[in-house]
């Protein structure tokens, strides 16, 4: 019987998006129908191959953070779109193939990289599941489009420029820091939501408010997170007459998370966390300012962003910060086109674990990867100062090298890493000793990306971590590897 009211709850949505396309689209010619339909499919296989920090005592059974795994994640969807409304529907399967068993030791080494956080979610080495990944209903009317129903939503990415240069650096710098569909895990995320926006050439307010659903790391991501709910809104400047091509936003994010089932990682004491029954509620209010600029044989490209955030981490008063600021310059008249960036990513850390108030910088649901290309970090008591170089020597060629020299905020505060909440018992951040430390790594990595050709992509990545003092002081071998080899084919019509 559960199964079956489990299989009448995610079909709900599909039905009734397909009874409102019938009925609205009554009478109409098979050749409205087609002009109006898109079809979709993607597929996406990748192979990892994780070579994680080794714990201390891990030598005599054999390296418990060094193992391979795959997983595919297919997708296949439809929207029916008419200038004043659509409707779409996208359903996703995915499968894991034999992830690591013995990958999580426990305090105080953690989840072993991916494929262990993967296991720790759902313990199983082979798992799958098929899920609606989106089904909502849009309309549209002078410029105001309202939403409702399951969909993705990402920070800062509200609106798209024009300029090429700043529509990168608006993906790939600034968007998903705080929120994001965690497009990088093989389940990825998504929200039951509404959202309004009002757009215009140059201006764009958004808000939107509703609770993510299970994912990321959790493949069974049908059903949403009870007791935790995200509102946010945004107004975006796209440009200003006369001015050199430039983004500005605003934003304001609420996070609430009254789950009880979870105990929450800061760097209290376990004991002091598991007493602690007071919700998190957190208020976030920031902005970033985007601009690119000609100038000799190329482009010169600036970046800011920062928030400030305030409100209650359960019995504890929170207050916490962060800050980005980048600069790049693109050679665009040299072969290649060679992009070489720098900058600077900063957050609080909380220098104090017995008084009342928690200080770490919450990152809240963000897409984690984009600013930790290896995930052993996020952008939690953090500081990140990297160099970049992308090269494109052909149209279906892309290469990308970086280096990042980490350390810690706060020697007191912990080593964090994760992504956000992945369902209703997984707090979604993990966090290890610093045992006083300060410094954490020096990662170079690089990747390597072919196509898309006809559909089909290829990428392969490979990260190295140097451990400094921070993971020379809880594990027995303090570098780390990651790589994975990526194939995706995407087709539309």
């Amino acid at each position: 019987m559960r199964r079956i009211m489990r299989r009448r709850g995610w079909t709900r949505p599909l039905l009734f998006t397909w009874a409102l396309l019938r009925s609205t689209t009554a009478g109409a010619s098979e050749l409205e129908w087609e002009e109006h339909l898109k079809l979709w499919f993607s597929d996406r296989f990748r192979v990892e191959h994780v070579d994680w920090f080794e714990p201390t005592g891990s030598a005599g059974s054999g390296d418990p953070g060094r193992y391979l795994f795959a997983a595919n994640r297919f997708r296949f969807g439809a929207s029916l779109t008419y200038p004043s409304w659509q409707a779409a529907v996208e359903l996703q399967d995915t499968r894991l193939f034999d992830l690591p068993t013995d990958a999580n030791p426990g305090a105080p080494f953690g989840a072993l990289g991916p494929g262990a956080v993967y296991y720790a979610n759902t313990p199983s080495s082979n798992q799958g599941a098929f899920f609606i990944k989106q089904a909502y209903l849009t309309l549209r009317r002078s410029g105001v489009a309202v939403s409702g129903g399951r969909m993705e939503i990402a920070s800062g990415v509200e609106s798209v420029p024009g300029n090429r240069t700043l529509a990168w650096l608006k993906k790939n710098r600034v968007g998903q820091r705080l929120v994001g569909p965690f497009g990088y895990t093989h389940v990825s995320r998504s929200f039951d939501a509404g959202r309004i926006s009002w757009d215009r050439p140059r201006w764009n307010l958004t808000a939107y408010a509703g609770r993510p659903t299970r994912g990321g790391f959790e493949v069974d991501a049908n059903r949403g997170i009870e007791d935790l709910q995200l509102a946010g809104a945004s107004a975006t400047l796209k440009s200003i007459p006369g001015a050199a091509p430039l983004d500005l936003q605003a934003f304001y994010l609420f996070y609430r998370d009254a789950r009880d089932r979870t105990t929450r990682v800061d760097n209290r004491t376990l004991a002091e966390r598991q007493s602690d029954d007071g919700n998190i509620a957190i208020h976030s209010l920031g902005g970033h300012a985007i601009t690119a600029i000609e100038w000799g044989p190329g482009v010169f490209d600036a970046l800011v962003w920062g928030t400030i955030q305030a409100g209650e981490w359960g019995r504890q008063d929170h207050f916490g910060w962060a800050f980005a600021a980048e600069l790049g310059f693109r050679f665009a008249r040299v072969p290649g086109a060679p992009w070489i960036r720098i900058g600077w990513n900063r957050s609080s850390g909380d220098d104090d674990p017995n008084d009342s108030d928690h200080r770490t910088f919450f990152q809240m649901l963000p897409t984690a990867r984009i600013y930790a290309r290896v995930p052993f970090y996020n952008l939690m008591n953090n500081n990140d100062v990297f160099t970049q170089l992308m090269v494109k020597p052909h149209r279906l060629v892309r290469l990308q090298v970086e280096h990042h020299w980490l350390s810690l905020t706060e020697s007191r505060d912990l080593w964090y890493a994760g992504g956000g909440a992945t369902n209703q018992r997984v707090f979604g951040f993990a966090g290890l000793s610093s045992a006083g430390g300060r410094s954490l790594a020096h990662l170079v990595d690089v990747g390597l990306t072919l196509g898309p050709w006809e559909g089909l992509t290829w990428s392969v990545y490979y990260g190295h971590a140097f451990g400094r003092s921070v993971p020379r002081n809880t594990f027995a071998r303090a570098d780390a590897g990651y790589f994975f080899s990526e194939i995706t084919y995407r087709y539309s019509r």
